[in-house]
């Protein structure tokens, strides 16, 4: 028996060509009405999408995307992954899933449907009508093997999906509108993957069996299970592919949806509606309104970064007894970059929070030679030097060895500490680069961005919102800790447009100065 023959043959038949596909590919088809490969993607994050071949991969798209059907195809393409059976025949079989099986035949079997009718030549159908069904595909590769492909569209109804998978032995399943199901579903399919053809059936016993777990999604709130387990804390055999904005330049599918689609819906629709199903950005939590409306995720989240110590190191603290620090640095383009975050949670005072920080500031930024720091006005307060007692950012300062100053003259306005921020973010430098950039080293500052920093909602008050942020959670914290290094490295006059030599020589980085361990009785500007 030959090895599995090279999937090179993709490549081609999925790329945009003036070549007539259909003759081309009849070649390679049991029957002419069979046609796999005719498929053309909307656009390269769904062609990159349907080729990768990582263990679980998604999709989120703004409607009208043309993500269901990429799905469809990588469904296929994952069939030619599979090695041969004894026979010389690659089987694999495919779950697909969806909340209630009603559901499943208005959406994803409805678009599966159309490209593999039930009619077609060298396919069996069997099962629906508000019960599962099942659809055998048979083709042949350019190589001359022949492929047995079985999709099962279930719906999980009142049953749990362990239930509904137990004994179910399958090579991988399709999620489709993965964030509509439960957040299990996930760990369940991935565990049932790869059970399907069994080794004893195979011709080569030692071969692995392709895992395939595909999702298919709108944006929907980021309080949905697929921001945590796709985004915030993917798994290395996971990948979430997400396709432009419907009003991108490089939005996807466009030649296949009626001019002006888009448009026409962001005309139409609310700004939350817009913003998930339109832009495909992550929709705000229901709670309330984010602080920050100029937030992009796609444009203001970057990697995980590591500090550079040949920069200056910024941090801002927020004190009292749920305290928070968020630290930075600026590039020489002016960019502000927002590295890490310490957020220990309540009931940690000054004494153990100067601690976690300086263990923080050890393990990654140990070669900096440049830290700044300021902190809440408010931590100046409180001390009762009779008594022995000193201010929360007079133990910090002694924690730290290093000055810890008060932004702003010691003022604490709010609109100004916002605004500061708010002017971060609507910024670019030379036009394309963000003058903010947030590390995914900050999970919590993130979510705070989406909507976790906000104003509540008022009682009672439909569409109404309180005049300041919700301080009630464990986002309000590190974004005040965020504010106060904006405000405190830019300066006020630059935050507030009347800008003076101060405030300019402030935000050029400097890279002459050891890093400083020692108290600075001047620790207040």
């Amino acid at each position: 028996m030959s090895s599995i023959p090279s999937q090179d043959h993709f490549k081609d038949l999925i790329t945009p060509s003036d070549i007539d596909v259909r003759k081309l590919l009849q070649q390679y088809e049991i029957d002419d009405d069979f046609d796999p490969y005719r498929y053309v993607p909307p656009g390269p994050v769904t062609r990159n999408f349907i080729r990768d071949r990582i263990m679980s991969k998604f999709i989120m798209g703004p409607v009208g995307g043309g993500k269901t059907v990429s799905c469809a195809f990588a469904r296929i393409m994952a069939a030619t992954f599979m090695p041969p059976c004894k026979d010389g025949v690659i089987r694999d079989r495919f779950v697909v899933v969806r909340e209630s099986f009603r559901d499943a035949e208005r959406t994803v079997l409805n678009s599966w449907l159309q490209w593999f009718p039930k009619t077609y030549a060298g396919s069996t159908w069997s099962g629906g009508n508000d019960r599962p069904a099942k659809h055998v595909l048979r083709f042949r590769l350019p190589s001359g093997y022949r492929i047995e492909a079985e999709t099962m569209f279930i719906g999980i109804g009142d049953q749990s999906i362990e239930d509904i998978l137990r004994g179910l032995e399958i090579s991988g399943g399709w999620m489709n509108e993965s964030d509509t199901l439960a957040s299990n579903v996930l760990r369940y399919i991935e565990q049932r993957t790869g059970r399907y053809p069994k080794k004893e059936d195979l011709a080569d016993p030692t071969a692995l069996r392709a895992r395939t777990v595909l999702g298919d999604f709108n944006a929907p709130d980021m309080d949905n299970w697929t921001y945590e387990q796709l985004v915030e804390d993917c798994a290395e055999h996971r990948r979430l592919y997400r396709q432009p904005s419907g009003l991108s330049p490089n939005a996807e599918n466009l030649s296949r949806l009626e001019p002006n689609y888009y448009q026409l819906i962001a005309a139409a629709e609310p700004e939350w509606y817009v913003r998930r199903f339109v832009h495909n950005e992550f929709g705000y939590s229901r709670e309330g309104l984010p602080v920050y409306r100029s937030f992009n995720q796609t444009r203001h989240i970057g990697p995980k970064i590591d500090p550079d110590p040949d920069l200056p190191v910024l941090l801002g603290m927020d004190a009292g007894l749920n305290p928070a620090a968020i630290i930075g640095q600026p590039r020489t383009n002016g960019q502000l970059i927002v590295i890490d975050e310490l957020c220990p949670g309540a009931g940690v005072g000054a004494d153990r929070f100067g601690d976690m920080l300086n263990d923080l500031l050890d393990r990654r930024y140990a070669d900096c030679r440049d830290i700044r720091a300021w902190a809440d006005p408010a931590s100046q307060y409180g001390a009762d030097r009779e008594g022995g007692e000193l201010a929360w950012i007079d133990t910090v300062t002694a924690k730290l060895g290093i000055p810890v100053r008060i932004p702003a003259n010691g003022s604490n306005e709010l609109g100004l500490r916002i605004g500061a921020v708010e002017g971060e973010l609507t910024k670019m430098i030379d036009g394309e680069t963000p003058r903010i950039l947030v590390s995914k080293n900050c999970p919590i500052l993130i979510r705070g961005f989406m909507s976790g920093y906000r104003y509540k909602k008022i009682k009672g008050q439909d569409g109404l919102y309180s005049l300041t942020p919700d301080k009630q959670n464990e986002y309000s914290h590190p974004h005040d800790g965020l504010q106060y290094l904006v405000l405190g490295y830019r300066g006020r006059q630059a935050v507030t447009g009347t800008n003076s030599e101060n405030s300019r020589r402030n935000s050029v980085p400097s890279a002459g100065k050891k890093k400083g361990r020692q108290i600075d009785p001047h620790k207040y500007s």
